[in-house]
């Protein structure tokens, strides 16, 4: 097991990472996460961007780790999975809104997993293969729910499947969220 530091954009992480045989186990503490209910303005702003039937959007929030993004919670993984955003749309929302981008994902299973897609035109990624820090932002939503432990299937839609896991415990500020996954070691090799 190591300890890490991670310094990505002005900020410090702390980090872990365990190796077991030919995997690698990682997980890091992204900070203080901030929520927020969004306006009905807002919400509707976006889920006509996301081409998503009102009637399947069971919830949203404002999360920012450092730059705002909305979750948006829809009622199965099969809506997920079935998203046609109109990108051009959406990332006008966003730049309306001040929103790096928008996660939808599911509400999650009894054995705690979860189907998402994370969409940010507005930065120039059309659909994030995995996005850890969303990720992190929708554990610590989930978090006030009593959900401590998430694993968040990404990636599918682009043909790169990826799991991220999640754990939230409670703390007198609040959530502490870890957020990581595992790694398959293929190759090694000297340069």
């Amino acid at each position: 097991e190591q300890e890490l530091t991670l310094r990505v954009s002005g900020r410090t992480f702390t980090a872990r990472a365990v190796r077991d045989g030919d995997r690698i186990h990682a997980a890091f503490d992204p900070g203080s996460i901030i929520l927020r209910a969004p306006t009905p303005a807002e919400t509707d702003l976006v889920v006509a961007a996301l081409g998503v039937g009102p009637s399947l959007v069971t919830g949203a929030c404002v999360a920012s780790l450092g730059r705002a993004r909305m979750l948006v919670s829809v009622a199965a993984p099969e809506a997920v999975a079935a998203l046609a955003p109109d990108l051009d749309r959406l990332r006008e929302a966003c730049h309306q809104l001040g929103l790096l981008g928008c996660y939808v994902h599911s509400a999650p299973t009894s054995a705690g997993r979860v189907v998402a897609r994370m969409f940010a035109p507005s930065i120039g990624v059309p659909e994030d293969v995995a996005n850890a820090n969303s990720t992190a932002c929708l554990a610590a939503h989930l978090a006030d729910q009593g959900v401590t432990d998430l694993g968040v299937d990404m990636g599918d839609a682009l043909g790169c499947p990826a799991t991220i896991t999640t754990s939230a415990r409670r703390s007198p500020t609040g959530p502490t969220i870890l957020v990581g996954g595992a790694a398959t070691i293929t190759y090694t090799g000297a340069v």
